[in-house]
């Protein structure tokens, strides 16, 4: 029976001992959530006193209401001194109820009044700290932990905005060092422009030398041609005023002439009678002889009268007439002198001409040779087709014009005024570079020359001046976008909202 009664016993104490296990563990997490809080209380405290040092700067209306509740936090962590005291009891009650438990049954009696004790302590430390919160919340805490959750907030805030500031100052800090590489780039690239620019000036200085030399030489050979051309005019005007004196002495060895035969024919008549009459009067004198007449003087005044009437029937005779003769035949054969100088000289004036007006034909048709040829091929490459330069007088050029026979592909052939806008632009295009070929330039301005042309022959017309951009520089005002890929510089002109203009730069290409 005592066996049963001791099984029974053992139950019991074994039951009760496992009460007192859950209720230690109840204890103990109980005392954890007051550590837990305990510790809560103080990190807020902490916190907030930290937050109080931190802003009183600010908040100089509050010191007094921060002193103040800095003493209700000095009393609640005495009082959580005092209860961490007592848990620190507790805790030693609780091992040596631990150590009492392992003895046996004769301790439980004296567990369950320290339960009992313990108990009624914790009911009663239960209550202080519902008073204690009671407490704090009748205090202004709540409103401090309102206002430090908005204050943790702000701080939030601007930890987001100085990691956003520092992200910032990486990403300035990056691009700086871009810059800095860049500027560095920049440098060796101007280092590299200035040497080459140095080349460039070597080259210009040179240039300037042959052009200087060709410009000297250039004033000789326009000096030579205007010595030429005045030359040439007063050889013309000499030549006018030879031919008006030729004429002028052929009017007067005409009338010369006509008078000189006149005057023979009026010498040889009178030479005629003088014979016909020294002929008479031999004869007569052969006949009269020794003869002696006695004709009284009113006979011999008669046959006077009668002789003088025969020489008025003779008419006038002009007794000068050899000496005049003679004077006219020295002027005739000084004017025919003087009229094979001006032959001979108008000759010479005539071969001069015909010599520079040949050598002008000649320069002309080397030049239209050339650019003809420079056109065919370059026409030929713009448009797939072919094309020549065709005079309207080819056996005199200067006195008709020229134009252009162009065959387009899969056209047929016709003259410039027959073609569309783009393929006058194509043909005008064609005949500017075979000039510039045979007769470079040093720029060339475009303007629009590409605005009736579809983009392959805009392409074409871009690589074409890309070509010959390392010879000449071109200056095109474009608004087609195969022609601006193609430019090494491309400059912008927009208008701003203020109606003023902004001017950009970029460099393209190389």
């Amino acid at each position: 029976s005592g066996a049963m009664t001791g099984g029974a016993q053992k139950k019991k104490i074994r039951g009760f001992g496992v009460a007192v296990d859950d209720e230690i563990t109840r204890i103990r997490a109980t005392i954890a959530g007051l550590e837990a809080e305990a510790a809560e209380i103080g990190s807020s405290i902490g916190r907030f006193a930290g937050i109080s040092e931190a802003k009183r700067a600010e908040r100089s209306m509050v010191d007094e209401q921060i002193a103040r509740y800095r003493m209700l936090s000095e009393e609640f962590s005495k009082r959580v001194d005092v209860l961490g005291g007592e848990k620190q009891a507790l805790e030693v009650a609780l091992r040596g109820l631990l150590r009492d438990a392992e003895t046996g049954g004769e301790e439980l009696a004296r567990l369950e009044t320290d339960l009992e004790r313990i108990a009624d302590e914790i009911a009663r430390l239960s209550g202080a700290v519902d008073g204690l919160k009671k407490q704090l919340d009748d205090t202004e805490i709540p409103a401090l932990t309102a206002q430090y959750e908005d204050l943790r907030r702000s701080v939030e805030d601007i930890e987001r905005r100085l990691r956003n500031k520092d992200a910032d100052i990486t990403d300035a800090k990056r691009e700086r060092q871009h810059f800095v590489n860049r500027a560095e780039e920049l440098a060796a690239e101007r280092d590299r422009l200035a040497a080459k620019n140095q080349g460039i000036d070597d080259e210009i200085v040179a240039a300037e030398g042959e052009i200087e030399e060709r410009r000297r030489l250039i004033v000789q050979l326009e000096a030579r041609q205007k010595g030429f051309s005045d030359e040439l005019a007063a050889l013309h005007e000499r030549r006018d005023g030879v031919f008006d004196e030729i004429r002028s002495l052929d009017r007067e060895v005409l009338d010369l002439s006509g008078a000189m035969e006149r005057v023979r024919m009026q010498i040889d008549a009178l030479t005629e009678r003088e014979r016909s009459m020294l002929a008479e009067l031999a004869a007569l004198r052969e006949v009269v002889g020794d003869m002696e007449v006695d004709l009284d003087l009113a006979a011999i005044d008669a046959g006077i009268a009668e002789a003088e009437h025969a020489l008025k029937k003779i008419g006038a005779v002009n007794m000068l007439a050899i000496e005049e003769y003679d004077r006219v035949s020295s002027r005739v054969e000084e004017r025919t002198s003087k009229k094979g100088v001006l032959s001979r000289e108008r000759s010479m004036l005539l071969e001069r001409i015909e010599r520079y007006e040949k050598m002008k034909y000649d320069a002309f048709m080397t030049a239209f040779s050339a650019i003809d040829a420079n056109f065919r091929e370059i026409f030929a490459r713009l448009t797939e087709g072919s094309g020549r330069l065709v005079l309207e007088n080819e056996e005199d050029p200067f006195s008709g014009g020229m134009t252009f026979a162009v065959q387009p592909r899969d056209k047929k052939v016709h003259l410039l005024s027959a073609l569309s806008g783009g393929e006058k632009s194509l043909t005008t295009l064609a005949f500017i570079f075979s000039i510039q070929q045979y007769m470079p330039a040093p720029f060339y301005a475009l303007d629009e020359v590409d605005m009736f042309l579809d983009g392959s022959n805009v392409g074409r017309i871009a690589t074409m001046i890309s070509d010959l951009s390392g010879n000449a520089q071109s200056i095109i005002v474009s608004l087609r976008k195969p022609m601006i890929e193609r430019a090494d510089r491309i400059v912008g002109v927009t208008i701003r909202a203020d109606k003023s203009t902004y001017v950009t730069g970029v460099r393209n290409n190389g």
